[in-house]
């Protein structure tokens, strides 16, 4: 049976006991779904015929704000590298920032007035990168969606990145952890000081990407997502020794939140503060580059301007002026 009525331009059919909704405004193609009740067939029809109409006039008043955002971090952030702490960013976003509103209705105030307020919570730099991803969800509205023809974001200032940190693991420091963490992170903690490598590329390395006879191992995933070869030192060579060399299988058999909670436990055992994991590609830094030239220590960190070595490499006055 098939019941037409004039204020939709849709169709709907009952077959089984559910009703079957047909939707078709050219140029797009016949969109169906089937309800349980005629009410909610009907309900869909409407809203889906209001936002058909408003596409076919480039007219995009319908796209709310919250919908539009989750459809960008399904389909767009779900294949970043930083998935995890974009979709974080996004979900904190959508929780705790009205976006119940239509997409155009979202202005350069409205985005001052988030920004301010969440200023009064967290430290700038977290509000930095909040509001970078919120700059490329607008790009995606523009350049993919057609859903704006300007970013709300343009003449918005961002909030300014925190400063670098400067923060070395002494000698001393590194003896008191290495007795109070397990063996296992022992060998990670010692690797990182050895090679400069970032927590997640160390529990992400396998023994098929480490070369022993050639003394250097291949990072295919990086941070600024361009693969780099890292140099091992003798140091770096018998710890993997310790560890047991594989051809196959995870080097470090822990998983890189596991080694984050590890590391800070043992820390706070230890009655240290101050520094963190990251903290430790830092000192190698400023260890190695003692050691080799400055464009060397740039390929082996996989850095692509020689100035992210001064953001790394931390001396401190007195050590420089012993070496004069």
């Amino acid at each position: 049976m098939q019941l037409d009525w004039f204020e939709y331009m849709a169709t709907f059919q009952k077959r089984n006991g559910r009703v079957t909704a047909t939707v078709r405004i050219k140029p797009s193609p016949p969109k169906s779904k089937t309800f349980n009740t005629l009410r909610d067939a009907k309900a869909w029809a409407q809203e889906l015929e209001v936002i058909l109409r408003n596409e076919k006039e480039q007219v995009f008043d319908h796209i709310i704000f919250r919908k539009a955002l989750e459809q960008y971090r399904d389909e767009v952030t779900v294949k970043k590298k930083g998935v995890i702490q974009e979709t974080d960013k996004i979900n904190f976003i959508l929780k705790n920032m009205n976006c119940d509103l239509s997409l155009r209705k979202v202005d350069k105030e409205y985005l001052i007035n988030w920004r301010e307020l969440r200023l009064q919570k967290v430290k700038s730099a977290t509000v930095r990168r909040e509001m970078i991803v919120l700059s490329a969800f607008f790009t995606w509205c523009i350049d993919v969606k057609t859903w704006l023809t300007k970013s709300p974001m343009s003449g918005v200032k961002l909030p300014k990145d925190s400063d670098h940190r400067e923060r070395i693991i002494s000698d001393d420091e590194i003896e008191i952890m290495c007795a109070n963490l397990k063996p296992e992170m022992v060998y990670l903690f010692l690797f990182a000081l050895e090679t400069g490598m970032r927590q997640s590329e160390i529990t992400g390395l396998t023994w098929d990407r480490v070369f022993i006879s050639k003394s250097y191992l291949q990072l295919v995933s990086t941070k600024n997502g361009r693969p780099r070869e890292v140099p091992l030192s003798k140091k770096a060579l018998d710890i993997l020794k310790k560890i047991g060399i594989k051809e196959i299988g995870s080097v470090f058999n822990i998983k890189s939140q596991d080694a984050s909670t590890a590391f800070m436990d043992a820390r706070i055992a230890s009655g240290l503060s101050g520094f963190t994991f990251h903290d430790a590609r830092h000192t190698a830094a400023t260890r190695i580059a003692l050691k080799i030239p400055l464009l060397d220590l740039c390929k082996m960190f996989g850095w692509s301007n020689p100035k992210r070595a001064m953001v790394y490499y931390n001396p401190t006055a007195s050590e420089i002026a012993s070496r004069l």
